[in-house]
Protein backbone atom coordinates (compact mmCIF):
# COMPACT_ATOMS: atom_id res chain seq x y z
CA UNK A 1 0.00 0.00 0.00
CA UNK A 2 1.61 3.27 -1.15
CA UNK A 3 1.08 6.58 0.60
CA UNK A 4 -1.24 8.73 -1.57
CA UNK A 5 0.22 11.94 -2.96
CA UNK A 6 -2.46 14.02 -1.26
CA UNK A 7 -1.58 12.51 2.13
CA UNK A 8 2.13 13.20 1.54
CA UNK A 9 1.35 16.87 0.80
CA UNK A 10 -0.90 17.05 3.87
CA UNK A 11 1.89 15.71 6.10
CA UNK A 12 4.35 18.22 4.64
CA UNK A 13 1.94 21.09 5.31
CA UNK A 14 1.15 19.79 8.81
CA UNK A 15 4.81 19.56 9.79
CA UNK A 16 5.53 23.01 8.36
CA UNK A 17 2.56 24.69 10.06
CA UNK A 18 3.12 23.23 13.52
CA UNK A 19 6.84 23.99 13.64
CA UNK A 20 6.38 27.45 12.17
CA UNK A 21 3.69 28.23 14.77
CA UNK A 22 5.62 26.99 17.82
CA UNK A 23 9.03 28.51 17.01
CA UNK A 24 8.24 31.82 18.84
CA UNK A 25 7.30 29.89 21.98
CA UNK A 26 10.37 27.68 21.63
CA UNK A 27 12.52 30.82 21.59
CA UNK A 28 10.93 32.08 24.81
CA UNK A 29 11.36 28.72 26.53
CA UNK A 30 15.01 28.61 25.48
CA UNK A 31 15.64 31.98 27.10
CA UNK A 32 13.68 31.00 30.22
CA UNK A 33 15.50 27.67 30.66
CA UNK A 34 18.95 29.10 29.92
CA UNK A 35 19.20 27.08 26.69
CA UNK A 36 20.95 29.77 24.67
CA UNK A 37 24.20 30.00 22.73
CA UNK A 38 26.13 33.13 23.71
CA UNK A 39 28.17 34.93 21.06
CA UNK A 40 31.94 34.66 20.94
CA UNK A 41 34.48 31.92 20.33
CA UNK A 42 33.73 30.03 17.11
CA UNK A 43 30.26 31.53 16.94
CA UNK A 44 29.49 34.45 14.65
CA UNK A 45 26.00 35.40 15.85
CA UNK A 46 25.82 38.80 17.60
CA UNK A 47 23.56 37.90 20.55
CA UNK A 48 22.29 35.04 22.72
CA UNK A 49 20.39 32.62 20.46
CA UNK A 50 17.95 29.93 21.73
CA UNK A 51 18.95 26.27 21.32
CA UNK A 52 15.42 24.86 21.36
CA UNK A 53 14.79 24.31 17.64
CA UNK A 54 14.85 20.54 18.16
CA UNK A 55 11.76 20.71 20.36
CA UNK A 56 9.86 22.67 17.71
CA UNK A 57 10.67 19.86 15.26
CA UNK A 58 9.74 17.15 17.74
CA UNK A 59 6.16 18.29 18.37
CA UNK A 60 4.75 17.45 14.90
CA UNK A 61 6.80 14.23 14.91
CA UNK A 62 5.27 13.24 18.23
CA UNK A 63 1.79 14.00 16.86
CA UNK A 64 2.52 11.85 13.78
CA UNK A 65 3.73 9.01 16.00
CA UNK A 66 0.62 9.15 18.20
CA UNK A 67 -1.85 9.44 15.31
CA UNK A 68 -0.22 6.52 13.53
CA UNK A 69 -0.36 4.42 16.71
CA UNK A 70 -4.00 5.40 17.24
CA UNK A 71 -5.02 4.41 13.71
CA UNK A 72 -3.21 1.11 14.09
CA UNK A 73 -5.03 0.38 17.36
CA UNK A 74 -8.37 1.15 15.70
CA UNK A 75 -7.56 -1.28 12.90
CA UNK A 76 -7.46 1.38 10.21
CA UNK A 77 -4.00 0.23 9.11
CA UNK A 78 -4.41 -3.44 8.19
CA UNK A 79 -0.75 -4.07 7.36
CA UNK A 80 1.84 -2.67 9.73
CA UNK A 81 5.38 -2.26 8.54
CA UNK A 82 7.52 -2.19 10.58
CA UNK A 83 6.09 -4.04 13.56
CA UNK A 84 4.86 -2.44 16.79
CA UNK A 85 8.07 -2.94 18.83
CA UNK A 86 10.20 -1.27 16.14
CA UNK A 87 7.86 1.71 15.86
CA UNK A 88 7.60 2.20 19.62
CA UNK A 89 11.35 1.81 20.18
CA UNK A 90 12.03 4.44 17.51
CA UNK A 91 9.72 6.89 19.27
CA UNK A 92 11.25 6.20 22.69
CA UNK A 93 14.82 6.29 21.40
CA UNK A 94 14.27 9.55 19.52
CA UNK A 95 12.71 11.14 22.61
CA UNK A 96 15.63 10.00 24.77
CA UNK A 97 18.23 11.41 22.37
CA UNK A 98 16.43 14.77 22.29
CA UNK A 99 16.45 14.89 26.10
CA UNK A 100 20.12 13.86 26.22
CA UNK A 101 21.10 16.60 23.79
CA UNK A 102 19.07 19.19 25.68
CA UNK A 103 20.84 18.26 28.91
CA UNK A 104 24.13 18.65 27.05
CA UNK A 105 23.06 22.12 25.83
CA UNK A 106 22.35 23.13 29.42
CA UNK A 107 25.11 21.40 31.41
CA UNK A 108 27.80 20.60 28.75
CA UNK A 109 28.32 16.84 29.12
CA UNK A 110 31.72 15.32 28.40
CA UNK A 111 32.17 13.11 25.35
CA UNK A 112 32.00 9.87 27.35
CA UNK A 113 28.62 10.80 28.83
CA UNK A 114 27.25 11.81 25.43
CA UNK A 115 28.54 8.70 23.71
CA UNK A 116 27.19 6.46 26.46
CA UNK A 117 23.79 8.14 26.20
CA UNK A 118 23.77 7.70 22.43
CA UNK A 119 24.54 4.00 22.69
CA UNK A 120 21.72 3.70 25.23
CA UNK A 121 19.39 5.20 22.63
CA UNK A 122 20.71 2.68 20.11
CA UNK A 123 20.08 -0.19 22.54
CA UNK A 124 16.45 0.96 22.83
CA UNK A 125 16.19 0.49 19.07
CA UNK A 126 17.86 -2.92 19.19
CA UNK A 127 15.51 -4.10 21.95
CA UNK A 128 12.66 -3.06 19.69
CA UNK A 129 13.95 -5.27 16.89
CA UNK A 130 15.99 -2.82 14.80
CA UNK A 131 19.04 -4.36 13.16
CA UNK A 132 20.68 -4.95 9.78
CA UNK A 133 19.91 -8.41 8.44
CA UNK A 134 21.22 -8.40 4.87
CA UNK A 135 22.98 -6.14 2.38
CA UNK A 136 24.47 -6.46 -1.07
CA UNK A 137 28.24 -5.87 -0.95
CA UNK A 138 29.98 -5.05 -4.27
CA UNK A 139 31.98 -7.97 -5.75
CA UNK A 140 30.67 -10.21 -2.96
CA UNK A 141 26.90 -10.32 -3.38
CA UNK A 142 24.17 -10.64 -0.73
CA UNK A 143 25.60 -10.98 2.77
CA UNK A 144 23.52 -12.01 5.80
CA UNK A 145 24.78 -10.35 8.96
CA UNK A 146 23.13 -12.49 11.60
CA UNK A 147 24.08 -11.31 15.09
CA UNK A 148 26.76 -9.06 13.61
CA UNK A 149 23.95 -6.88 12.29
CA UNK A 150 23.31 -5.52 15.79
CA UNK A 151 26.77 -3.94 16.40
CA UNK A 152 26.84 -2.76 12.78
CA UNK A 153 23.46 -1.09 13.24
CA UNK A 154 24.49 0.48 16.58
CA UNK A 155 27.74 1.87 15.21
CA UNK A 156 26.00 3.20 12.10
CA UNK A 157 23.26 5.02 14.02
CA UNK A 158 25.63 6.48 16.64
CA UNK A 159 28.04 7.60 13.90
CA UNK A 160 25.27 9.38 11.99
CA UNK A 161 24.01 10.94 15.23
CA UNK A 162 27.43 12.47 15.89
CA UNK A 163 27.94 13.36 12.24
CA UNK A 164 24.84 15.53 12.24
CA UNK A 165 25.90 17.10 15.52
CA UNK A 166 29.33 17.81 14.05
CA UNK A 167 28.10 19.53 10.91
CA UNK A 168 25.67 21.79 12.78
CA UNK A 169 28.14 24.68 12.83
CA UNK A 170 26.64 27.07 10.29
CA UNK A 171 23.19 28.66 10.14
CA UNK A 172 20.80 26.53 8.10
CA UNK A 173 23.37 23.88 7.20
CA UNK A 174 22.25 20.83 9.21
CA UNK A 175 18.56 21.69 8.79
CA UNK A 176 18.82 21.83 5.00
CA UNK A 177 20.79 18.58 4.72
CA UNK A 178 18.27 16.87 6.99
CA UNK A 179 15.40 18.16 4.83
CA UNK A 180 16.77 16.45 1.73
CA UNK A 181 17.54 13.25 3.67
CA UNK A 182 14.06 13.14 5.26
CA UNK A 183 12.35 13.70 1.91
CA UNK A 184 14.43 10.95 0.30
CA UNK A 185 13.57 8.42 3.01
CA UNK A 186 9.91 9.38 2.75
CA UNK A 187 9.75 8.92 -1.03
CA UNK A 188 11.50 5.53 -0.93
CA UNK A 189 9.34 4.32 1.95
CA UNK A 190 6.18 5.48 0.20
CA UNK A 191 7.04 3.58 -2.97
CA UNK A 192 7.82 0.48 -0.91
CA UNK A 193 4.58 0.71 1.06
CA UNK A 194 6.26 1.46 4.39
CA UNK A 195 3.60 3.89 5.64
CA UNK A 196 5.23 4.45 9.02
CA UNK A 197 8.59 5.61 7.65
CA UNK A 198 6.85 7.63 4.92
CA UNK A 199 4.65 9.38 7.49
CA UNK A 200 7.60 10.36 9.66
CA UNK A 201 9.73 11.38 6.68
CA UNK A 202 7.18 13.70 5.09
CA UNK A 203 6.23 15.22 8.47
CA UNK A 204 9.87 15.86 9.33
CA UNK A 205 10.60 17.34 5.89
CA UNK A 206 7.74 19.84 6.32
CA UNK A 207 8.86 20.67 9.86
CA UNK A 208 12.39 21.37 8.68
CA UNK A 209 11.10 23.79 6.05
CA UNK A 210 9.24 25.66 8.78
CA UNK A 211 12.34 25.63 10.98
CA UNK A 212 14.62 26.88 8.18
CA UNK A 213 12.47 30.00 7.93
CA UNK A 214 14.02 30.99 11.27
CA UNK A 215 17.34 29.14 11.00
CA UNK A 216 18.55 30.22 7.55
CA UNK A 217 21.34 32.83 7.81
CA UNK A 218 21.07 34.91 9.89
CA UNK A 219 19.46 32.45 12.33
CA UNK A 220 17.25 33.50 15.23
CA UNK A 221 17.06 29.96 16.68
CA UNK A 222 19.41 26.97 16.60
CA UNK A 223 18.85 23.22 16.64
CA UNK A 224 21.08 22.81 19.66
CA UNK A 225 22.71 19.49 20.43
CA UNK A 226 19.26 18.18 21.27
CA UNK A 227 17.93 18.92 17.79
CA UNK A 228 20.99 17.92 15.76
CA UNK A 229 21.50 14.64 17.65
CA UNK A 230 17.79 13.82 17.42
CA UNK A 231 17.80 14.41 13.66
CA UNK A 232 20.90 12.29 13.14
CA UNK A 233 19.49 9.49 15.28
CA UNK A 234 16.07 9.48 13.60
CA UNK A 235 17.31 9.93 10.04
CA UNK A 236 20.04 7.33 10.49
CA UNK A 237 17.41 4.81 11.55
CA UNK A 238 15.01 5.82 8.78
CA UNK A 239 17.79 5.65 6.17
CA UNK A 240 18.58 2.07 7.09
CA UNK A 241 14.88 1.18 7.37
CA UNK A 242 13.97 2.81 4.05
CA UNK A 243 16.27 0.42 2.18
CA UNK A 244 15.54 -2.63 4.29
CA UNK A 245 14.40 -5.89 2.73
CA UNK A 246 10.96 -7.28 3.51
CA UNK A 247 9.73 -10.79 2.73
CA UNK A 248 8.83 -11.12 -0.93
CA UNK A 249 10.22 -7.68 -1.83
CA UNK A 250 11.62 -7.28 -5.34
CA UNK A 251 12.14 -3.52 -5.38
CA UNK A 252 15.72 -2.44 -4.88
CA UNK A 253 17.21 -5.94 -4.64
CA UNK A 254 20.55 -4.67 -5.98
CA UNK A 255 20.97 -2.10 -3.21
CA UNK A 256 24.56 -1.90 -2.01
CA UNK A 257 25.51 -1.56 1.63
CA UNK A 258 26.53 2.11 1.31
CA UNK A 259 23.46 3.35 -0.56
CA UNK A 260 21.29 4.01 2.55
CA UNK A 261 23.95 6.41 3.82
CA UNK A 262 24.28 8.49 0.64
CA UNK A 263 21.66 11.10 1.70
CA UNK A 264 23.78 11.69 4.82
CA UNK A 265 27.03 11.56 2.87
CA UNK A 266 28.11 15.12 3.65
CA UNK A 267 28.06 14.81 7.47
CA UNK A 268 29.60 11.33 7.25
CA UNK A 269 32.35 12.66 4.98
CA UNK A 270 32.93 15.43 7.52
CA UNK A 271 33.28 12.88 10.33
CA UNK A 272 35.88 10.87 8.42
CA UNK A 273 37.74 14.02 7.44
CA UNK A 274 37.72 15.32 11.02
CA UNK A 275 39.06 12.06 12.43
CA UNK A 276 41.92 11.96 9.89
CA UNK A 277 42.68 15.65 10.33
CA UNK A 278 42.79 15.50 14.12
CA UNK A 279 44.91 12.36 14.07
CA UNK A 280 47.39 13.94 11.65
CA UNK A 281 47.70 17.13 13.68
CA UNK A 282 47.71 15.46 17.09
CA UNK A 283 44.52 17.21 18.21
CA UNK A 284 42.18 15.63 20.74
CA UNK A 285 39.72 13.46 18.81
CA UNK A 286 36.61 14.57 20.71
CA UNK A 287 37.48 18.25 21.13
CA UNK A 288 35.49 20.37 18.70
CA UNK A 289 37.26 22.99 16.63
CA UNK A 290 36.59 25.65 14.03
CA UNK A 291 38.40 23.88 11.22
CA UNK A 292 35.61 21.85 9.65
CA UNK A 293 34.86 21.74 5.94
CA UNK A 294 32.04 24.29 6.22
CA UNK A 295 34.35 26.63 8.17
CA UNK A 296 37.00 26.35 5.45
CA UNK A 297 34.48 27.02 2.69
CA UNK A 298 33.02 29.93 4.64
CA UNK A 299 36.51 31.37 4.93
CA UNK A 300 36.84 31.16 1.15
CA UNK A 301 33.46 32.65 0.24
CA UNK A 302 33.23 35.13 3.16
CA UNK A 303 29.42 34.73 3.23
CA UNK A 304 27.17 32.17 4.94
CA UNK A 305 24.35 31.93 2.37
CA UNK A 306 26.45 30.92 -0.66
CA UNK A 307 28.33 28.45 1.55
CA UNK A 308 25.11 26.84 2.72
CA UNK A 309 23.76 26.86 -0.84
CA UNK A 310 26.74 24.84 -2.11
CA UNK A 311 26.17 22.21 0.59
CA UNK A 312 22.47 22.13 -0.31
CA UNK A 313 23.34 21.43 -3.95
CA UNK A 314 25.58 18.49 -3.15
CA UNK A 315 23.17 17.14 -0.54
CA UNK A 316 20.36 17.22 -3.11
CA UNK A 317 22.66 15.52 -5.62
CA UNK A 318 23.43 12.68 -3.21
CA UNK A 319 19.74 12.23 -2.47
CA UNK A 320 18.96 12.16 -6.19
CA UNK A 321 21.56 9.44 -6.72
CA UNK A 322 20.05 7.48 -3.84
CA UNK A 323 16.58 7.61 -5.37
CA UNK A 324 17.86 6.55 -8.79
CA UNK A 325 19.77 3.59 -7.33
CA UNK A 326 17.13 2.40 -4.87
CA UNK A 327 14.22 2.73 -7.32
CA UNK A 328 16.36 1.22 -10.10
CA UNK A 329 15.56 3.69 -12.85
CA UNK A 330 17.02 2.27 -16.09
CA UNK A 331 16.42 5.08 -18.58
CA UNK A 332 19.60 5.89 -20.62
CA UNK A 333 19.08 9.61 -19.97
CA UNK A 334 18.77 9.00 -16.25
CA UNK A 335 21.89 6.84 -16.27
CA UNK A 336 23.84 9.59 -18.01
CA UNK A 337 22.55 12.09 -15.44
CA UNK A 338 23.55 9.78 -12.58
CA UNK A 339 27.04 9.37 -14.06
CA UNK A 340 27.40 13.12 -14.44
CA UNK A 341 26.36 13.69 -10.81
CA UNK A 342 28.84 11.06 -9.66
CA UNK A 343 31.65 12.80 -11.53
CA UNK A 344 30.70 16.17 -10.04
CA UNK A 345 30.66 14.68 -6.56
CA UNK A 346 34.10 13.11 -7.03
CA UNK A 347 35.51 16.44 -8.19
CA UNK A 348 33.90 18.12 -5.16
CA UNK A 349 35.58 15.64 -2.79
CA UNK A 350 38.96 16.32 -4.43
CA UNK A 351 38.47 20.08 -4.16
CA UNK A 352 37.38 19.72 -0.52
CA UNK A 353 40.63 17.97 0.33
CA UNK A 354 42.58 20.75 -1.36
CA UNK A 355 41.00 23.23 1.07
CA UNK A 356 43.01 21.52 3.81
CA UNK A 357 46.21 21.38 1.81
CA UNK A 358 46.53 25.10 1.30
CA UNK A 359 48.17 25.72 4.67
CA UNK A 360 50.87 23.11 4.19
CA UNK A 361 50.72 19.47 5.27
CA UNK A 362 54.42 19.34 6.21
CA UNK A 363 54.03 22.35 8.47
CA UNK A 364 51.07 20.65 10.11
CA UNK A 365 53.16 17.57 10.85
CA UNK A 366 55.96 19.73 12.28
CA UNK A 367 53.51 21.35 14.66
CA UNK A 368 51.97 18.04 15.73
CA UNK A 369 53.77 17.99 19.13
CA UNK A 370 52.38 21.45 19.91
CA UNK A 371 48.84 20.34 19.11
CA UNK A 372 49.26 17.26 21.29
CA UNK A 373 50.52 19.46 24.11
CA UNK A 374 47.36 21.60 23.95
CA UNK A 375 45.20 18.48 24.25
CA UNK A 376 47.15 17.27 27.28
CA UNK A 377 47.09 20.79 28.74
CA UNK A 378 43.30 20.92 28.58
CA UNK A 379 42.94 17.52 30.25
CA UNK A 380 45.33 18.57 33.01
CA UNK A 381 43.47 21.84 33.60
CA UNK A 382 40.20 19.96 33.94
CA UNK A 383 41.76 17.81 36.66
CA UNK A 384 43.16 20.86 38.44
CA UNK A 385 39.79 22.61 38.28
CA UNK A 386 38.10 19.55 39.77
CA UNK A 387 40.49 19.69 42.75
CA UNK A 388 40.07 23.44 43.40
CA UNK A 389 38.85 24.02 46.97
CA UNK A 390 37.79 27.65 46.63
CA UNK A 391 36.89 30.30 44.08
CA UNK A 392 40.36 31.77 44.52
CA UNK A 393 41.95 28.39 43.70
CA UNK A 394 39.80 28.12 40.60
CA UNK A 395 40.59 31.60 39.34
CA UNK A 396 44.30 31.17 40.03
CA UNK A 397 44.33 28.64 37.18
CA UNK A 398 44.25 31.61 34.82
CA UNK A 399 47.98 31.99 35.46
CA UNK A 400 48.50 28.97 33.20
CA UNK A 401 47.85 31.18 30.18
CA UNK A 402 51.07 33.06 30.83
CA UNK A 403 53.03 30.18 32.33
CA UNK A 404 52.14 27.32 29.95
CA UNK A 405 50.71 28.91 26.79
CA UNK A 406 53.19 31.80 26.46
CA UNK A 407 50.57 34.55 26.61
CA UNK A 408 51.85 38.08 27.16
CA UNK A 409 49.28 38.91 29.79
CA UNK A 410 46.16 37.59 31.53
CA UNK A 411 43.98 39.93 33.59
CA UNK A 412 41.17 39.16 35.99
CA UNK A 413 38.77 42.13 36.16
CA UNK A 414 36.09 42.14 38.86
CA UNK A 415 33.43 44.85 39.05
CA UNK A 416 35.51 47.10 36.80
CA UNK A 417 38.76 46.70 38.78
CA UNK A 418 41.83 44.67 37.83
CA UNK A 419 41.83 42.11 40.61
CA UNK A 420 44.81 40.11 39.40
CA UNK A 421 47.23 40.34 36.51
CA UNK A 422 49.81 37.83 35.34
CA UNK A 423 52.45 39.05 32.90
CA UNK A 424 55.23 37.41 30.93
CA UNK A 425 58.61 39.09 31.53
CA UNK A 426 60.04 37.42 28.40
CA UNK A 427 57.37 37.52 25.67
CA UNK A 428 57.84 34.98 22.89
CA UNK A 429 57.85 35.94 19.19
CA UNK A 430 58.63 39.53 20.04
CA UNK A 431 58.41 40.60 16.39
CA UNK A 432 54.97 39.07 15.81
CA UNK A 433 51.68 41.04 16.01
CA UNK A 434 49.86 40.84 19.35
CA UNK A 435 46.21 39.82 19.71
CA UNK A 436 43.97 40.90 22.58
CA UNK A 437 40.75 39.22 23.68
CA UNK A 438 38.07 39.52 26.33
CA UNK A 439 35.47 37.17 27.77
CA UNK A 440 32.88 37.61 30.51
CA UNK A 441 32.20 34.93 33.10
CA UNK A 442 28.45 35.45 33.58
CA UNK A 443 26.47 35.69 35.81
CA UNK A 444 29.36 37.12 37.76
CA UNK A 445 30.54 40.64 37.11
CA UNK A 446 33.85 39.08 36.13
CA UNK A 447 35.88 39.56 32.95
CA UNK A 448 38.99 37.87 31.62
CA UNK A 449 41.34 39.83 29.35
CA UNK A 450 44.35 38.32 27.66
CA UNK A 451 46.99 39.17 25.08
CA UNK A 452 49.10 36.71 23.09
CA UNK A 453 51.41 36.67 20.09
CA UNK A 454 50.27 35.64 16.64
CA UNK A 455 51.98 32.36 15.69
CA UNK A 456 53.01 31.43 12.16
CA UNK A 457 50.58 28.50 11.79
CA UNK A 458 46.98 29.65 11.38
CA UNK A 459 45.64 26.23 12.42
CA UNK A 460 47.65 26.38 15.63
CA UNK A 461 46.35 29.88 16.37
CA UNK A 462 42.77 28.63 16.05
CA UNK A 463 43.37 25.55 18.19
CA UNK A 464 45.24 27.55 20.84
CA UNK A 465 42.35 29.99 21.08
CA UNK A 466 39.82 27.17 21.26
CA UNK A 467 41.80 25.37 23.99
CA UNK A 468 42.02 28.50 26.12
CA UNK A 469 38.30 29.20 25.78
CA UNK A 470 37.61 25.62 26.85
CA UNK A 471 39.74 26.26 29.94
CA UNK A 472 37.66 29.35 30.66
CA UNK A 473 34.49 27.28 30.25
CA UNK A 474 35.81 24.75 32.77
CA UNK A 475 36.54 27.56 35.23
CA UNK A 476 33.13 29.11 34.62
CA UNK A 477 31.35 25.80 35.24
CA UNK A 478 33.05 25.55 38.63
CA UNK A 479 31.87 28.97 39.82
CA UNK A 480 28.79 29.19 42.07
CA UNK A 481 25.56 30.36 40.45
CA UNK A 482 25.34 33.51 42.58
CA UNK A 483 28.18 36.00 42.89
CA UNK A 484 29.18 36.10 46.58
CA UNK A 485 31.82 38.77 45.95
CA UNK A 486 35.58 38.42 45.94
CA UNK A 487 37.59 39.68 48.87
CA UNK A 488 40.37 41.95 47.75
CA UNK A 489 43.42 41.23 49.81
CA UNK A 490 43.11 37.51 50.51
CA UNK A 491 42.90 34.03 49.09
CA UNK A 492 45.45 34.70 46.38
CA UNK A 493 43.26 37.41 44.84
CA UNK A 494 44.96 40.30 46.55
CA UNK A 495 44.86 42.66 43.63
CA UNK A 496 46.98 43.48 40.60
CA UNK A 497 50.30 41.75 40.38
CA UNK A 498 52.48 39.70 38.10
CA UNK A 499 54.34 36.43 38.21
CA UNK A 500 57.39 35.31 36.35
CA UNK A 501 56.90 32.80 33.60
CA UNK A 502 57.96 29.31 34.62
CA UNK A 503 61.25 28.40 32.99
Amino acid sequence: MNLPLGMAVLLLVFGFAVTYAVIPQAKKLGERWGLVAPPGGRRHHPQDTPLTGGWALFLPLMAAFLVFFGLALLGRLPRLRPEWPRMLSLFLGTTWILILGTVDDRLILNWKQKLGGQFLGGLILVLGGHTVTMANIPWVGPVYFGWYGIPFFLIAVVTITNAMNLIDGLDGLAGGICFFAALTSAVIASVKGDLFTATLGFTLAGSLLGFLRFNFPPASIFLGDGGSMMLGFLLGTLAISSTAFFPGQRLGTSIMILVPFLPLGIPLFEVGLSVLRRWATGQALFLGDGNHLHHRLLGKLKAARPTVGIFYFFSASLCTLTLLMVLEVHSPGIRFFAGFLTLVLMLAVTWSLRLYGERGFLRTLRNRPHFKFLGEFLRFMKLRAARAKSVADLLSLLESGVRDLDFDRVELVYQGRVLKQWTNPQPVHADSPRLTFEESLAPWDLRINWARPLHGDEDYNEYLQLTWRRVLSVIKSGLPEHDPGLEVGGGGMAGPGSVARAS
